[in-house]
């Protein structure tokens, strides 16, 4: 297990520190704060390194464990406990790796380098910087001399917010010294103030979700305890941090016969369209549209809309969203679309004329994320389709042998030749035809849409392009003439509600879905389609299911 030192004056330098907040670089690696990997386990004190590694996360039972807060997650969560605003872009933190089929908040993804720890450091001066330190004062501290008491109760209290947990003595000892720090460079309560949370927004207990695997039974789940819940529950609907709120009820003992209550609090929250952007935007790859991408921003706002009016203004059938006639476009998408503009901002469209765009499989930004190669978009449709809307997969081809005998058979893009024409000539050799089989007629269904979601009908050689094709995959087996068909059928399919409902648990429970997760995914499924598919009813589906309530036990 290795463990990186948090702060380093080299990472900082040039940075504006907060009034009256201690040059503290330095400071905090002297005293031990660490953010490390390794594995989680009961029983260690406040400051010692937990263990999060690999092992611990692969769990298959419950939520994922020791998962380190995603790039949007981290922001979020500074926003909810300090009411700052910064803008990630401004802060050389990376990226986060997408999973295969799947989220960025993947356990087995999320582990610490060095830029993060540097990331760290730098953002949560500038947190500090930016956050009403005085208020904190206000609100958490039970007094303002320079004296232990004192310090004990303020660490006390923002550590509840800080750390998700109750202040545990080893907590106190180490975060109080702080002020003693303070005080030593002839500084005031406030200073104190600004370094123990500064040292907080540091520590591991901020910058991952832990949960103790300790138990008897190892593979059986235990019931997390009111502080695990506040955090799942928090991080389930704002993609965040709990609030005060949660965490006085979880404090209190009172938050688990609350918890439709503080679900629907949440979901009112505007913070839960933040959160559900963020979701929408890594379903549906928008992430891969850059913001240089002409007319990107207006793409991508499309989808969101869409989504956003039938999820939180209508409460409707989340289904609706394959074959909603109704649009929210800017002048410039409009035109892009070949309709006349009716104002340069965004304002709503009636599609119910134009069957060429119909749902969000047929928005730009959802057909430019998957045109990966504009002259094997149709693969690349296909295998979204697959993947993430049937839930179904097939195997890459990576082995090199494979590769070979695919690049012998393979029709040249240069051929003349329509996608659809020489897909299906590869498709008669055994080799293709199980893969190719299964997503090329799902990609048939859009390859009348160019690489950046323009409605086209024939290809670059003159070929023309119809559109039409059969599908047989999960309960979906209907020929379709055009896309409005392929939308209705993927409308009316359990399997694709299915997979709609594994989606969001699946990004929930930060890990892949396994043979043990039938029946979650089926009691789940039963619960949306019960309460009128709408989003916020599955939200409230997986929050109340007894496995979103369990931890399972390390070996």
């Amino acid at each position: 297990m290795g463990c990186l030192v948090v702060n380093d004056a080299r990472f900082v330098k040039g940075r504006s520190m907060a009034p009256g907040l201690l040059p503290s670089i330095g400071l905090l690696a002297a005293l031990g704060l660490v953010a490390c990997d390794g594995r989680i386990s009961g029983g260690r004190s406040a400051t010692e390194p937990p263990d999060v590694g690999p092992e611990a996360r692969e769990v298959s039972l419950g939520p994922a464990v020791g998962r380190r807060l995603t790039r949007e997650e981290y922001f979020n969560s500074l926003e909810v406990v300090l009411g700052v605003d910064l803008d990630a872009d401004d802060y050389d933190l990376p990226r986060d790796n997408r999973a295969p089929e799947g989220f960025r908040n993947s356990a087995q993804d999320l582990l610490l380098s060095p830029a993060r720890v540097r990331a760290y450091d730098a953002i949560s001066n500038d947190a500090i910087a930016q956050a009403d330190v005085t208020g904190f004062v206000s609100r958490y501290a039970t007094c303002t001399e320079m004296r232990a008491d004192c310090y004990d109760g303020f660490v006390d209290s923002i550590g509840l917010l800080l750390l998700r947990r109750t202040v545990s003595d080893a907590d106190r000892v180490f975060f109080s010294r702080l002020f003693t720090v303070a005080q030593e460079e002839g500084e005031g309560f406030q200073a104190g103030v600004a370094l123990v949370m500064r040292a907080m927004l540091q520590s591991p207990y901020f910058l991952y979700r832990l949960e103790s695997q300790a138990g008897n039974n190892p593979g059986e789940g235990r019931e997390i305890d009111s502080f695990e819940l506040a955090t799942r529950l928090s991080f389930l609907v704002w993609n965040a941090a709990p609030d005060q709120g949660l965490l006085d009820l979880a404090q209190q003992g009172n938050l688990r016969e609350n918890i439709d209550a503080q679900v629907k609090r949440l979901l009112e929250d505007p913070r839960t369209r933040r959160a559900f952007r963020q979701y929408i935007e890594q379903w549906l790859y928008l992430d891969a549209v850059p913001p240089s991408f002409d007319l990107g921003t207006d793409m991508k706002e499309e989808t969101y809309r869409l989504f956003e009016r039938l999820v939180w203004e209508e409460d409707a059938d989340f289904m609706q969203a394959f074959t909603e006639e109704r649009a929210e476009l800017s002048g410039a998408l409009a035109s892009f679309y070949g309709l006349e503009p009716l104002e340069s901002g965004f304002t709503t469209y009636d599609l119910s004329g134009v069957p060429e765009r119909i749902g969000f499989l047929t928005n730009a930004s959802v057909l430019a994320a998957r045109t990966i190669n504009p002259r094997s978009s149709m693969i690349d449709r296909g295998l979204f389709v697959l993947n993430d809307l049937f839930c179904e997969s097939v195997a890459p081809p990576d082995a090199p042998e494979l590769r070979d005998a695919i690049d012998e058979i393979a029709v040249p893009e240069t051929s003349g030749l329509s996608q659809r024409e020489r897909f299906a000539i590869q498709s008669e050799e055994a080799v293709c035809r199980g893969c190719h089989g299964l997503f090329d007629p799902l990609g048939l269904a859009l390859e009348q849409y160019g690489a950046a979601g323009q409605h086209i009908t024939e290809d670059e050689f003159g070929n023309p392009l119809t559109g039409g094709g059969s599908v047989a995959v999960g309960d979906v087996n209907v020929d379709y003439g055009d896309i409005e068909e392929f939308a209705a059928a993927l409308r009316a399919s359990e399997t694709v509600s299915r997979c709609a409902v594994e989606k969001s648990v699946q990004h929930a429970f930060g890990r892949r879905m396994g043979p043990r997760d039938t029946d979650l995914l089926s009691d789940t499924h039963a619960s949306f389609a019960a309460n009128g598919s709408t989003y916020r009813g599955l939200i409230h589906a997986i929050a109340t299911h007894p496995e979103f309530l369990l931890v399972e036990v390390a070996p």
